[in-house]
């Protein structure tokens, strides 16, 4: 059995149970809007309002964007003086993602591509490390898990991709370091743990997490969830307990298959998009029709209302998943009833095609 109950263990914040279900903040692909005018003119994020009702109460994990803090898209017009880091200080951790995301002209594979999409000149590693700068000369610096600048690794050599990301990790011995890897040749769009050797496999040890992208793991879920496992299964032979984490992952059906195949952290903007409803993703704009207030409902109070329980849904899924470890995959009764059936029909077929997994 490739899934597992674990904890990450922070410098500064402690012990985390994990599996984590991360809700990200990212403006890439939702709406902007204008404040100031003539040198104090800039661009801000409509979810600027979004984080900052989110930071009005306590959370397990958030991910934001070093990009979106560089250009200050989460600084709302409301509260000019307050910076966005402060709407993160109620979270137990805080991952801060180094933009490789927005840098992307690709969306997360649970997201509808309605529009096209350009990034910002002026935002590189440079950058980046202005950000983490930052932070690290806050007297409230919150308990960060930061990631490498992923958007340089792309068709690097894993060696050189593995130096720089510990390089970086190296400056900064209070935060955790999220090793995401990238397809480490030019004429690769995927990260095969297959073609990983025992000794690159090795070189993963000083690693807090090890990431990867879902886009990265490949175009059928089968396959996606294979490599997951696939690296789980390597890690655990070479006794490396670094958890997995998938960028963009978070999805309630996508998320439970993923852990079922070893990966333990997942975020992503889909809960920003989505209402997380029985079990599964629906259409947001639509939510409160299931609910109180009903057809009525403004599309803000739709929002508002679907926030809150996205919230409420992801704790519930991550100790459902906890459950189902501590019964060793044996039932699915702790899952909502409209998808425990389906899970367990996935898993069966898993267990057929993926060596390692534990039959039901």
């Amino acid at each position: 059995m490739l899934a597992r109950r674990s904890t990450l263990m922070h410098p500064t914040a402690g012990d985390s149970d994990l599996p984590l279900l991360v809700p990200a903040f990212s403006s890439k692909g939702f709406e902007f809007d204008i404040t100031g005018k003539g040198k104090r003119k800039r661009e801000f994020s409509m979810l600027a309002y979004e984080l900052a009702d989110f930071g009005k109460y306590p959370s397990r994990s958030v991910l934001v964007s070093a990009y979106d803090l560089h250009f200050k898209h989460f600084q709302s017009p409301e509260f000019p003086r307050t910076p966005a880091e402060s709407h993160l200080r109620k979270a137990c951790l805080v991952f801060l993602d180094s933009g490789g995301y927005e840098l992307s002209p690709d969306f997360d594979l649970t997201e509808l591509r309605i529009f096209g999409y350009k990034p910002k000149n002026g935002y590189w590693e440079d950058q980046y490390e202005e950000v983490l700068k930052h932070f690290t000369r806050s007297d409230r610096t919150p308990p960060l898990v930061i990631a490498n600048f992923d958007r340089a690794s792309i068709g690097q050599p894993l060696e050189r991709q593995i130096t720089a990301a510990r390089t970086l990790f190296n400056r900064y011995p209070d935060f955790i370091g999220d090793f995401i890897v990238k397809p480490w040749s030019q004429d690769s769009k995927v990260v095969d743990p297959a073609k990983l050797s025992d000794n690159d496999i090795k070189q993963f040890r000083s690693f807090h997490i090890i990431g990867v992208t879902e886009k990265d793991l490949g175009t059928n879920l089968i396959d996606r969830i294979k490599r997951v496992a696939t690296l789980r299964k390597k890690l655990d032979e070479a006794e490396i307990a670094a958890p997995i984490h998938v960028w963009g992952g978070l999805d309630p059906i996508s998320s439970s298959l993923f852990f079922f195949a070893g990966a333990e952290i997942f975020d992503g903007v889909g809960w920003l998009r989505y209402a997380y409803h029985e079990g599964v993703a629906v259409y947001r704009g639509n939510y409160t029709v299931m609910k109180q207030p009903g057809v009525t409902a403004s599309r803000q109070m739709n929002h508002a209302y679907a926030s809150l329980d996205n919230r409420s849904a992801m704790e519930e899924l991550e100790s459902a998943l906890q459950q189902w470890v501590d019964f060793e995959g044996q039932s699915f009764d702790m899952f909502n009833e409209n998808i425990r059936d389906h899970l367990a029909k996935a898993y069966k077929v898993m267990c057929s095609k993926i060596p390692g997994l534990k039959g039901v």
